[in-house]
């Protein structure tokens, strides 16, 4: 799976916004970023993983970015499977069509 990484997210400029915006360090904003891995990687419904955020004790500011990250990460994931499964799908018709 495809891990969320603040650099990767975030410009400097976002970076320092968002720390002003959630009053929080450099490393709190990385800290919450590897949480959304423990998050998405060990929850299986919508419902786990904004019961998991709701239980980590963020304030509002925080579990926003958190579920947004969340479905940031979930929403590319599920992307990436559909194009696998039609990559799969495509080749599996080629195949059968060349058989014929």
């Amino acid at each position: 799976m495809t891990e969320i990484n603040i650099d990767n997210n975030f410009d400097k400029f976002e970076k320092e916004k968002l720390c002003n915006l959630l009053q929080c360090s450099l490393s709190d904003l990385e800290k919450i970023t590897e949480d959304i891995d423990k998050i998405v990687d060990s929850s299986t419904s919508t419902y786990e993983i904004l019961l998991k955020i709701l239980q980590q004790g963020n304030n509002i500011r925080e579990a926003t970015l958190i579920g947004i990250l969340c479905g940031k990460y979930l929403g590319y994931n599920e992307a990436k499977d559909q194009m696998e499964d039609k990559i799969k799908q495509k080749l599996f018709d080629a195949f059968n069509n060349q058989n014929r």
